[in-house]
């Protein structure tokens, strides 16, 4: 196990939940640094049999170089060769690797304790735990309505607002299962509604159960070189640009129609309700067909299915700016925003 004298940080949470805000923010204090997303648990880790003995340095080596090949890792500003991995690694193991890689971002941001952001890692934090056994986690958590309908109007996977509240259950249900197995100095949990709310407040909570003093500077993440770097031309990211806001909580009390709120209740009002949303009694849920339909559809078996919804959406979009249909042409969002 890598030594590397600080708790490595991990934020987690459903996609499109603020956590590349949370990310910004933790990489504009003066101690940490928070790289974006290097998606190598997912990626890499399952597949560690096929190296083979990583006290041998050749095939340790043969994992650097796969990890520095990630396309995730190429967008990296700050790099080490596979040599200089190796030789950095504390440890000869995937861990290792990963630690030597993050400590390098660190180091040349001036930082001197990392962390880590891949949505993803909600699947792997018992992993994570046993790699790193002094991890500290972040789970930010959004309301999954909102969750449905912004990576609906982000166009990323899936499309529908059914099948994204499916994926925020999914996402929030396995770090809140790992969570509970962890103790209070392992696991926290922020609202990203309470964050932009009173984000002052929140952010010296989480600081001291990071074990670091409270910076100003955190909340001046939007001028940081790492925002301009990755929201900078970046629509999908533009809102880093700017102080942190209530502009997006909220989004379905004036975007979705009371049924659409019900039926995607029925899929997350549980979980929704447990963190302390307010949510209806026994929500109705949509017909079985329909859901199998709405999650069949975000299902692609075949990789040319996926650019062409993208272009489909895009058709749909210019039809509705030509005013040849508008919003209240449909019955349901369900499908998605546009």
């Amino acid at each position: 196990m890598p030594v590397t004298g600080e708790k490595p940080i991990f934020v987690v949470s459903a996609p499109r939940s603020g956590s590349t805000l949370m990310r910004l923010i933790l990489d504009a204090h003066p101690r940490i640094g928070v790289p974006s997303p290097a998606w190598l648990y997912e990626m890499v880790r399952p597949y560690l049999y096929s190296y083979g003995d990583l006290n041998n340095k050749a095939n340790l080596k043969a994992l650097a170089e796969d990890i520095l090949a990630a396309p995730s890792i190429k967008d990296w500003t700050s790099q080490l060769s596979a040599d200089e991995m190796v030789e950095e690694s504390a440890d000869p193991s995937f861990a290792g690797l990963y630690d030597a890689l993050h400590r390098k971002y660190a180091r040349d941001t001036g930082k001197s304790r990392w962390g880590e952001k891949t949505p993803r890692n909600c699947f792997w934090m018992e992993e994570i735990k046993s790699d790193y056994p002094d991890a500290q986690f972040v789970h930010i958590i959004r309301d999954g309505r909102d969750m449905a309908i912004d990576i609906a109007d982000s166009r990323l996977w899936p499309y529908s607002l059914y099948s994204g509240a499916q994926m925020w259950e999914m996402f929030v249900s396995a770090a809140k299962e790992s969570g509970a197995e962890l103790d209070s100095n392992s696991y926290y949990e922020i609202h990203y509604e309470k964050l932009c709310a009173a984000p002052e407040e929140e952010l010296r909570k989480l600081c001291e159960f990071l074990g670091e003093e409270y910076s100003p500077q955190m909340l001046n993440h939007h001028q940081s070189d790492s925002a301009k770097n990755w929201g900078g031309g970046d629509a999908l990211h533009a809102s880093i640009l700017k102080p942190i806001t209530t502009d997006y909580c909220e989004m379905y009390k004036t975007r979705l129609s009371d049924r659409d709120c019900e039926a995607l209740e029925a899929v997350v009002g549980p979980l929704l309700k447990g963190w302390g949303y307010s949510v209806r009694d026994n929500p109705k849920p949509i017909s079985k067909k329909l859901a199998r339909q709405m999650l069949e559809s975000d299902t692609p078996s075949n990789p040319n299915y996926v650019p062409y919804k993208g272009w489909h959406a895009k058709r749909r979009q210019e039809r509705k700016e030509a005013g040849v249909w508008r919003d209240e042409d449909r019955d349901s969002q369900l499908w998605g925003t546009l």
